[in-house]
């Protein structure tokens, strides 16, 4: 069960998603939301720049001044963290930290059930609107589950329908593991389910959903239906389930690098779209 969820918050969109979205993971498992921000000081000193003979003292001036800026926008983001759980009546707390933003969400994360983060991420002191690393640094290195939004999600009311969840299923470790991960974080009862595998081989694609099937309707998902294909993954993704899906959940290989994942680079290629939730089972 979900009890801790990590919220590393930059300026951007996605932020505003992941709060939103996690405020309603923590009514449901009366969990706590951990609001992060770190203070970029690598991003910091490189927007410095080089300092040319004599102008040590202009260098010192403009760091402490963009140090204040990056204080100011940590207070803002963490008070606006804030005001919206209070006004959602979750528990909550507000940390920060300092160094690169990448390394401190990765340490942090260690010690929740579930971090929430944008498919797009803005940490960086520096990004201008680009989004940077860290969200590859997190697939790569972390051992805690992911759940990354994109800029526009319509998180469904399980009042108005279930909702739909696709797993690209190739019975993997990595892919066990993504279906271990779903049963801790979705609602048995206001889920549908759909699991899609790619196979040459019929009688054993047909076996291996069986076993899913039943191992998650061990946990009470009842509402699953399984699909064997012989189409290539991604195609067969973007045809007939990208617009039905709300959440894609999948499983990395996390000590191969964030090109090496399950299906090829399936996780890869669903990030890229930027269209729906994406639930990494670490």
């Amino acid at each position: 069960m979900i009890k801790s969820i990590l919220i590393p918050l930059d300026p951007s969109p996605y932020t505003d998603v992941a709060i939103d979205l996690g405020i309603q993971i923590a009514k449901v498992n009366d969990a706590q939301l951990t609001g992060l921000v770190v203070l970029d000081i690598p991003g910091i000193e490189k927007s410095i720049g080089s300092i040319p003979p004599g102008g040590v003292y202009y260098a010192e001036r403009l760091e402490e001044k963009r140090r204040q800026e990056a204080e100011d926008r940590v207070q803002a983001l963490l008070d606006k963290f804030k005001v919206r759980c209070e006004e959602a009546g979750v528990r909550h707390e507000e940390a920060r930290n300092q160094g690169s933003p990448s390394e401190r969400i990765v340490l942090e994360s260690i010690y929740y059930d579930l971090v929430m983060v944008g498919l797009r991420t803005h940490y960086e002191f520096d990004a201008e609107g680009k989004p940077g690393e860290s969200l590859e640094k997190l697939l790569d290195q972390s051992i805690t589950p992911i759940y990354a939004v994109p800029e526009h999600f319509n998180i469904p009311n399980p009042k108005d329908r279930p909702v739909h969840v696709t797993i690209p299923f190739d019975a993997s470790f990595p892919a066990a593991r993504a279906l271990q991960r779903l049963g801790q974080l979705m609602q048995p009862d206001v889920t549908h389910i759909k699991m899609v595998m790619s196979s040459d081989d019929g009688d054993y694609a047909r076996a291996a959903l069986d076993n899913a099937k039943e191992y998650l309707a061990l946990h009470g998902f009842n509402n699953v239906e399984t699909e064997w294909t012989i189409e290539k993954i991604k195609d067969k993704l973007q045809s007939d389930f990208m617009e039905w899906t709300d959440v894609f959940v999948v499983g990395a290989h996390s000590k191969k690098g964030f090109m090496d994942f399950m299906v090829g680079n399936l996780t890869k290629f669903l990030i890229d779209q930027n269209k729906k939730a994406v639930v990494i089972g670490q």
